[in-house]
């Protein structure tokens, strides 16, 4: 358990950090960092119920989606603002790393299987964002289109 709340503590500090780095507004830091341990804390839940790493990179990708979607609509940014510092807990770090390390030392199979999860990580990233934005847009269309066919 506390490795878990060192792992959301950390979560919230490295989103924060990027925040800063990326120079959001000082009143869009908070949400942000919030937004990256939002991600984690569902990264870990789906992990502990599934114990694989696709779904809980999609799923947590998915709550990094709609989090930064929702501030982006309450603070009146762009979503990207959020989404960042949002997915940066998820990025595979340590995995790129020994992907890395594997193929500099010449262990070409070890390096394939990390680089292997690297890119499952990453894709199953992209599409839990890409499927948060895709809906709202859809959503979005929806709606213009039954407003435009009142007459409004």
């Amino acid at each position: 358990m506390q490795t878990i709340i060192i792992q959301l503590i950390s979560a919230f500090a490295g989103s924060a950090g990027f925040a800063l780095v990326f120079h959001i507004n000082r009143n869009c830091i908070l949400p942000a960092a919030f937004g990256g341990f939002l991600s984690w804390a569902v990264y870990l839940l789906t992990e502990a119920v599934t114990g694989g790493f696709m779904l809980p990179c999609f799923v947590g990708a998915l709550a990094a989606g709609i989090w930064s979607e929702a501030m982006a609509r309450a603070f009146k940014k762009p979503a990207t603002v959020f989404l960042i510092s949002g997915i940066i807990p998820l990025i595979p770090g340590s995995t790129c790393y020994a992907t890395m390390n594997s193929l500099v030392n010449g262990d070409i199979l070890e390096g394939l299987q990390h680089g292997n999860v690297l890119v499952l990580s990453m894709v199953f990233i992209a599409l839990g964002t890409s499927v948060v934005s895709a809906f709202l847009y859809t959503v979005q269309c929806i709606r213009k289109d039954s407003a435009a066919r009142k007459g409004c």
